[in-house]
């Protein structure tokens, strides 16, 4: 009877040996594997705080031609076509800057303009003329 109880015995070591030795494989394969994921978010994060420092120090100067519709104190509306990069044919009200002399601008009038800011939200109607 002691032999039955050393061979159970002998077959749980062996088996949780083995065990143990595929359960630490699986975990350093694991490992290997978030460390990978981890190097990937790590690279994709200095990308994109590269891509957010270049637009918050790179303005960029867009052209743009349309149809004043209102004209306010410090905004122009305007039914503008597509401006490439930045913005799909549509309506928009453009911040005016001191340069740009909104002042000359009526409903109804075809201008052609220049935008100048950092991106979707943060740029500024700096110059236009009659189109």
């Amino acid at each position: 009877m002691w032999q039955v109880a050393i061979l159970v015995n002998l077959a749980l070591a062996v088996g949780l040996g083995f065990g143990y030795v595929a359960w630490g494989h699986r975990l350093a394969t694991r490992d290997s594997e978030v460390k990978t994921v981890q190097a990937q978010v790590e690279q994709l994060t200095r990308e994109r705080e590269a891509c957010f420092a270049g637009a918050r120090s790179g303005e960029q100067l867009w052209e743009g031609r349309g149809i004043v519709r209102a004209v306010y104190p410090r905004v122009l509306i305007v039914t503008h076509e597509e401006i490439p990069g930045l913005f799909p044919a549509r309506t928009t009200g453009f911040r005016l800057a001191d340069s740009a002399n909104g002042a000359r601008a009526h409903a109804g009038d075809p201008i052609r303009f220049w935008l100048q800011g950092t991106g979707y939200d943060n740029n500024m109607l700096v110059r236009m003329e009659a189109w």
